[in-house]
């Protein structure tokens, strides 16, 4: 008989889907998997989980979702190999990345905590800068139930304490960059969103499997000089005036 352990988390069927379409899909369950055995959880922004308490991924109930829902996410919280796999539908195929990310913060992401996997608080620093854009057209543009500082700047406008810049941008249609950095490492990325293309990336150290890569942004390859040609205050990333990062 399959274990249940319903205050840990085994695995998962997630995306922007409705939670009456999640409870449906946990009805076709092994019966010993319904009640006690799953949960379906709302997060942010249209973002809904079935959380499965025993047994193993089933890739078949996520390619069922996948018919109505695009794209799925089917997270695996084994303790030696956690996966977070990425199901979606291109030119009629269905296509399937690992993503470089454990479900646990996955879903966290997303307003989701599974339980077994406390919230746990990223060193992790962003900034985005949207282009062309009004503070009031920014702040029409913030989904429902996120957060974020705006404040004015010569370009645009300055996203601060929510990684939303991303979309604001695309809401907009505005080009944005989005700016991530761990003080504690010196990790960087710099995702850059512009109308009607893919979203792209520059992060020299461990580049985005979700994004076009880049060489560069706007010429520049380090924090410091991307920080200066975008006009960004480096102390918002937690990098001092000396172009070096603060000590915690």
């Amino acid at each position: 008989m399959t274990k249940i352990f319903p205050n840990d988390t085994r695995w998962a069927i997630a995306g922007e889907t409705t939670t009456a379409l999640l409870d449906q899909l946990a009805r076709t369950l092994p019966k010993e998997l319904q009640g006690e055995g799953s949960k379906v959880v709302a997060g942010k922004d249209g973002f809904a989980a079935l959380l499965v308490f025993g047994g193993l991924p089933s890739e078949s109930l996520a390619k069922q979702l996948l018919t109505t829902v695009a794209p799925v996410y089917l997270l695996d919280f084994d303790d030696d190999a956690p996966v977070s796999l990425k199901i979606d539908r291109k030119k009629g195929r269905v296509a399937e990345t690992t993503l470089d990310k454990h479900p646990a913060d996955l879903l966290e992401e997303r307003g989701i905590v599974a339980p077994g996997y406390a919230f746990t608080p990223t060193p992790v620093r962003d900034v985005a800068l949207i282009e062309n854009v009004s503070l009031d057209e920014a702040r029409r543009a913030i989904a429902a139930g996120f957060e974020a500082e705006l404040r004015e700047h010569p370009r645009g406008v300055l996203v601060l304490n929510g990684p939303v810049g991303g979309m604001i941008a695309r809401k907009v249609g505005r080009r944005g960059y989005s700016l991530y950095h761990n003080p504690e490492d010196g990790w960087f990325s710099c995702f850059v969103d512009e109308p009607g293309k893919e979203p792209s990336a520059f992060s020299p150290m461990t580049p985005d499997p979700n994004a076009l890569p880049l060489d560069n942004i706007l010429g520049e390859t380090t924090l410091e000089g991307i920080l200066r040609v975008l006009a960004i205050p480096g102390e918002l990333l937690g990098v001092g005036a000396s172009g070096m990062p603060h000590r915690p």
